[in-house]
């Protein structure tokens, strides 16, 4: 279920900005090329700042995010279109499960925002 505000438009474009910096995310990018994943849902991608980041290194992601004007935002940043966003939760009542299906080694991270 999406938390109201962050389904918000207005919040949505200024998110990133108010969050600040990303640091806490290169733990995150470590792992992932220590277990050498190419495949990554990110449930809960919200604006997209680490399925962007991870898609920049070549990794295959699939960013997924109940609240739409997020994923809206994630879509038109720089890069977007190397991730393919699904507008969504992880209740399994959507592509993200067919995702899994298709590819069962893929790394799912915990990451919010």
């Amino acid at each position: 279920m999406v938390d109201e505000c962050f389904g918000n438009p207005r919040l949505a474009a200024v998110y990133d900005a108010v969050e600040g910096d990303r640091g806490d995310l290169g733990a995150y990018l470590g792992a992932a090329e220590e277990c050498g994943a190419r495949r990554v849902l990110d449930i809960g991608c919200g604006t997209g700042v680490f399925a962007l980041l991870l898609a920049g290194r070549g990794v295959e992601v699939v960013g997924l995010d109940p609240a739409g004007a997020s994923v809206d935002v994630a879509e038109a940043k720089a890069g977007g279109g190397r991730v393919r966003w699904i507008r969504g939760d992880a209740s399994g009542r959507n592509e993200a499960v067919q995702v899994l299906r298709e590819h069962p080694g893929t790394a799912v991270p915990g990451t919010v925002g």
